[in-house]
């Protein structure tokens, strides 16, 4: 299992929010290339990085600090925030990014769903609510089930699938262990838990699910988790 550590970036800094509301932000610091290296060095390997300003407009705004990012990281970094058009993913793929997420454009325009086929490097996000798929920004339900998009993102050649529980989204509550049960009896994707991680004793229930990867956001910023424990349960 990987774990990786999340950085929220709005404005330049790194951020955290509840539930994906932006009236609910934490801001943490000021400089998100310090603190990735501050991470690297603490043995952080694998990353998880959103531009939040770029899911709430539209567009990769901070493509150019992702990519200082991307270089002081050698591991697995997959990002994800205002990717809309292959132009996006392609741009984020030329900056050595192992993992490009891609939401609602992907859950609601079929011909740039299947135009995904093109790359090898895609994660669907998955952003579930009540057993419900959400789409743009979390505010409606997909007309596509989940199951549908599940199959599909298999015969299009999706790498992996990101599957966050927005009640969970950080509230340190405890992953979606039933949740991601059900997922993964789906398919044989890889797959991403987001959502609730508050303490190693989640990260250890995660790696018995056999999930693919597990993020680590709320609980490293908030003192309860520390990397060289969390990194105990990465293969």
């Amino acid at each position: 299992m990987k774990i990786l550590f999340a950085m929220d970036l709005a404005g330049g800094h790194f951020v955290r929010l509840v539930r994906g509301d932006f009236e609910r932000m934490t801001v943490y610091g000021s400089d998100p290339e310090a603190m990735i290296s501050r991470m690297v060095a603490e043995g952080a390997r694998d990353f998880h990085v959103i531009d939040l300003d770029g899911a709430r407009t539209g567009g990769t705004v901070h493509r150019g600090l992702i990519e200082a990012i991307r270089g002081r990281i050698d591991g697995y970094l997959e990002v994800g925030g205002g990717v809309r058009t292959e132009e996006d993913i392609a741009a984020y793929l030329a900056c050595g990014v192992s993992g490009v997420i891609v939401g609602t454009r992907a859950l609601t325009d079929p011909a740039f769903f299947e135009g995904l086929a093109a790359f090898h490097n895609i994660v669907l996000g998955l952003d579930m609510y009540e057993g419900k798929l959400m789409v743009k920004g979390w505010k409606e339900a997909a007309v596509a089930p989940v199951e549908k998009m599940i199959d599909d993102a298999a015969r299009v050649g999706v790498m992996a699938l990101l599957c966050t529980n927005i009640a969970r989204d950080g509230m340190l509550s405890g992953p979606d262990h039933e949740g991601l049960k059900r997922i993964k009896s789906m398919t044989d994707l890889p797959v991403i838990a987001s959502g609730g991680v508050a303490g190693v004793d989640d990260l250890k229930v995660l790696r018995d699910l056999d999930v693919w990867a597990a993020i680590v956001g709320k609980a490293f910023y908030e003192g309860r988790i520390d990397i060289q424990e969390a990194m105990k349960y990465a293969d």
